[in-house]
């Protein structure tokens, strides 16, 4: 098998290991705090319209999609997991969302969907190689959401580790980080800008979203629970939205996520 081949097979396998246990995660004051993030800034390009079709792409077990899809937008997700998207299709008719959210199993590097079939594409997945595939489906005027791997949260992360690495990845323009034994190229906020704008989009926004705990302080044990003091959960919600925005903060963030507009 190629690189390509064995990225795939790595990717799949963490998924559909994780599945079964994937919403689990938001339940926890830390990943709560995320998903309210995540939905919050969404919520701020989200098309007018509800006519308007949005893809979910490596939207795993619909934890979005599923929300767009109560709303009245109509939505597909896909992903590359059979398990994720097993989830979701539990989801989906738990939730009576059959007529409104379409599930798609696929590789989003190779998306089977023609140019320009979206409204607005959202992929929460840290993969700058997916990027061109997904601008591509957008409608021109459409707007996208996409996660990548912030380079500067990586290097930070494994500099007690491989010191001589993190130093090299700071360097390059293609650096690379590992995550569950799959590699995921980085990239920074500069760079980041310069590519949409470079493929088309007119960047409105980039933010720093993922992995605020330490940066604020919150105990381990807090972060972790299932239960918290709903003053707090405000407060730190509120907290992150600024941090997210805040260039001299923004490389300490696990992820960067763009907004912007397909001209």
């Amino acid at each position: 098998m190629d690189n390509k081949s064995k990225d795939i097979d790595k990717i799949r396998e963490r998924w559909n290991e994780h599945a079964e246990t994937y919403d689990e995660w938001y339940t926890t004051f830390e990943g709560a705090v995320e998903h309210s993030v995540d939905w919050r800034l969404l919520q701020r390009y989200l098309p007018e319209s509800r006519h308007a079709r949005i893809l979910d792409a490596a939207g795993g077990t619909g934890r979005i999609a599923a929300p767009l899809a109560h709303i009245g937008y109509s939505v597909t997700l896909c992903d590359i997991s059979r398990g994720m998207l097993d989830v979701a299709r539990k989801k989906t008719l738990r939730e009576g969302l059959s007529d409104t959210l379409r599930i798609v199993e696929c590789d989003i590097r190779e998306l089977p969907f023609s140019d320009e079939s979206f409204d607005f594409v959202l992929c929460w997945d840290g993969s700058t190689e997916a990027s061109r595939e997904l601008i591509r489906v957008t409608k021109r005027t459409g707007w996208l959401s996409i996660f990548l791997m912030n380079r500067w949260a990586a290097a930070i992360r494994d500099f007690r580790s491989d010191p001589a690495s993190v130093l090299g990845l700071c360097e390059s323009s293609a650096g690379y980080t590992e995550d569950d034994g799959v590699k995921y190229r980085t990239s920074s906020v500069e760079e980041t800008r310069e590519f949409f704008q470079n493929e088309g989009i007119e960047v409105a926004e980039i933010y720093a979203v993922c992995g605020w705990m330490d940066v604020l302080a919150i105990p381990e044990g807090v972060a972790r629970s299932r239960t918290w003091d709903e003053v707090l959960f405000r407060q730190t919600v509120e907290m992150t939205l600024r941090l997210a925005k805040e260039p001299s903060v923004r490389g300490l963030s696990r992820h960067l996520v763009v907004y912007g507009q397909k001209r």
